[in-house]
C-alpha cells in the first residue's frame, strides 16, 4: 500500500510538471495515465539514477513525451503535441550545459526519437 501511495505522489509531481508547461488537464491525464506510461513512471521512480534529484519530474516528463510519440495507442494530434513539448524541453536542457552533459545519454536518445517529427514538420 505504501508503494502505491509513493507512486501516486510521484505521478502527481510529474503531472504538475507537465501542466506547468502545457495547461491542458485532459492532455496531461492522457499522457500520464496511459498504462504503459504509468509502468514507465513506476520504473523511473524506483530505478532511475536521477530519481532522488530535484529534476526527476522534469526528466520523467521528457521520458514520457519521448515514449508517447512512439505509442501506437495515441492519436497523431496528441503525438504532435508531445513532439512539440519535448522539443521545448530539450531546448531548455541545452541552455544548461552542465545539466545537459550530466544526462547526455537520455537527451541523445530523446533527440533521436524526436528527429522524425522535426523532419516531418519542416517539410
Amino acid at each position: 500500500m505504501f508503494e502505491a501511495l509513493k507512486l501516486r505522489f510521484f505521478i502527481s509531481k510529474v503531472q504538475a510538471e507537465l501542466l506547468a508547461q502545457h495547461r491542458d488537464q485532459d492532455f496531461t491525464k492522457t499522457i500520464c495515465q496511459l498504462p504503459s506510461n504509468m509502468e514507465q513512471l513506476n520504473l523511473l521512480r524506483k530505478h532511475a539514477y536521477f530519481r532522488k534529484d530535484s529534476m526527476a519530474p522534469f526528466m520523467a516528463v521528457c521520458h514520457l513525451l519521448g515514449e508517447s510519440i512512439e505509442s501506437d495507442s495515441l492519436e497523431i494530434e496528441i503525438k504532435n503535441t508531445c513532439a512539440a513539448l519535448l522539443a521545448e524541453r530539450l531546448q531548455k536542457a541545452r541552455t544548461d550545459l552542465k545539466f545537459h552533459r550530466r544526462h547526455f545519454k537520455i537527451f541523445g536518445n530523446l533527440e533521436r526519437k524526436l528527429a522524425p517529427w522535426i523532419e516531418v514538420k519542416d517539410t
